[in-house]
């Protein structure tokens, strides 16, 4: 059997690679190597089980970047929770967000706005 490969698969595969980089900013800093790693083969194969759903309810994305975005988002902030216990949490200083942090957050949402 030949596998056979498209401009239009390797596209998908790149806004997969999109979503799961989206993710690690959630993730850097809490997790290793290898555990990025086998959250990137989980991921991919949820995100295609998610464009699959998306597809079957008729969900229509031009460009997909809402579909892109918002998946690698709450996959990041759901492993991110999942990864962090709340004991953790609570002691750490460097979880709660501080004025650089803020601005910073506020101008990259201009930007994406715009």
């Amino acid at each position: 059997t030949k596998v056979v490969i498209s401009v239009q698969q390797l596209v998908q595969g790149d806004f997969a690679a999109a979503a799961v980089l989206i993710s690690f900013g959630a993730l850097l800093g809490k997790t290793g190597p290898l555990q990025l790693m086998f959250l990137t083969l989980f991921e991919c194969v949820a995100y295609a089980v998610n464009l699959r759903l998306l597809d079957l309810l008729g969900v229509s994305d031009v460009g997909g970047s809402l579909g892109i975005h918002a998946f690698g988002c709450y996959f990041g902030l759901a492993a991110s929770a999942i990864l962090s216990p709340r004991e953790v949490l609570a002691e750490q200083p460097d979880n709660a967000s501080s004025y650089f942090s803020d601005l910073f957050a506020m101008i990259g949402s201009v930007f994406l706005w715009i």
